[in-house]
C-alpha cells in the first residue's frame, strides 16, 4: 500500500487517471458477457476473421511510379484477382502470370521478375510482381517484356497504342 501512495504523491496526474483505466479493464460488453472464470476466453472463431472482414481491411492497390511509367502489382486471392481484372481496362498493358505445367498446374504465380524495354532497348520498368498481375501505363510504342519465374525466362513483344490496352498472359 505504501508504494501505491508514494506513486500517487509522486505522480498526481497518474493517480487521477488510474481509477478510470482500471474500471475499463473489468468492463464486459456483449457479446463477451460471460461468467468471471471465462472472462479471458476468446469467442470461437476469434483468431480467424471471416473472409469478408479481412477483405474489408484491405486497401486499394497503390500505384507506383518508375520514370514515366505508372504501375500496380498484386492480385493474391480471389477478391483481389477480380479487382485487378476489373482494373485492367484502365492500363495500357496488363500482364498475368500462371503455371500451366508440372504438378502445380493452374496456379497463379507471384514474385516474377519483370523487365520492360522500349524499342531503343532502354529499360522503362523493372520490378518484381507481388502477385499474378502487373498493370502498367506506358506511352504508345513497341516494347519487349521479359518475365523471369524461378530462372525460367519468357519474352513477349507488345505494341501499346494510344488509348488501347494489351493483355499478355505468361505461362510456365
Amino acid at each position: 500500500m505504501k508504494t501505491i501512495v508514494k506513486l500517487a504523491l509522486a505522480g498526481g496526474a497518474l493517480a487521477l487517471t488510474a481509477p478510470s483505466a482500471l474500471a475499463q479493464m473489468d468492463r464486459r460488453d456483449a457479446p463477451y458477457d460471460r461468467p468471471a472464470d471465462s472472462m479471458y476466453d476468446r469467442p470461437s472463431g476469434y483468431d480467424t476473421p471471416r473472409e469478408e472482414v479481412y477483405q474489408g481491411m484491405r486497401t486499394s492497390p497503390t500505384e507506383r511510379h518508375q520514370g514515366n511509367v505508372t504501375f500496380v502489382t498484386g492480385g493474391v486471392g480471389k477478391a483481389e484477382a477480380d479487382r485487378y481484372r476489373s482494373m485492367m481496362s484502365r492500363y495500357a498493358l496488363g500482364l498475368e502470370f500462371a503455371q500451366t505445367s508440372g504438378k502445380e498446374q493452374g496456379v497463379f504465380l507471384a514474385d516474377v521478375d519483370v523487365t520492360i524495354t522500349d524499342s531503343r532497348g532502354e529499360t522503362v520498368l523493372q520490378t518484381t510482381s507481388e502477385g499474378p498481375f502487373l498493370l502498367a501505363n506506358l506511352p504508345a510504342g513497341q516494347y519487349t517484356v521479359k518475365a523471369n519465374s524461378d530462372g525460367r525466362v519468357k519474352t513477349r513483344s507488345v505494341n501499346v497504342t494510344q488509348g488501347g490496352n494489351q493483355h499478355v498472359v505468361f505461362t510456365w
